[in-house]
């Protein structure tokens, strides 16, 4: 089996030749994955924020209308107001987590493929040397 230094190169390909330029390629498309994740999460808090300001006055205001402002029932639906915007904030965050998670888990596959690669190729020329210099031994004896 010849070394062949190339056959790592993507030829069909002309925006991924070599396997650094394809873990760039790959990189760069996890980065604004994420970018677009951490985008929509925030985009998301600023929503279900705002929605939880306008929904307390509301509130404050269907209970002074039946003239309830000072009662419990009106503490209880703002803690229920407060407990609903309390968990979709942390059930959005664990969301933005895993998201996150598994662009971090993909990069670090990307790495690893990559790492793959380049020893192969070290363990390709290695190999190819030693059956050169087994040859040559061979020829001289």
């Amino acid at each position: 089996m010849a070394f062949n230094p190339y056959a790592k190169y993507n030829v069909a390909d002309p925006y991924g030749t070599s396997p650094s330029q394809r873990l760039s390629t790959a990189l760069t498309g996890l980065s604004m994955q994420e970018k677009g994740v951490r985008r929509q999460g925030e985009r998301g808090r600023f929503d279900l924020t705002k929605a939880y300001k306008k929904q307390t006055p509301q509130i404050e205001a269907n209970f002074a209308r039946r003239g309830l402002q000072d009662s419990g029932m009106r503490n209880l639906a703002l803690a229920e107001a407060g407990a609903l915007y309390d968990r979709q904030r942390s059930e959005r965050q664990s969301q933005l987590n895993e998201a996150l998670f598994n662009l971090a888990a993909q990069r670090m596959g990307l790495y690893g493929q990559y790492a793959g690669s380049r020893f192969e190729d070290a363990l390709g020329a290695t190999s190819s040397r030693a059956e050169t210099a087994a040859r040559i031994r061979e020829a001289l004896s």
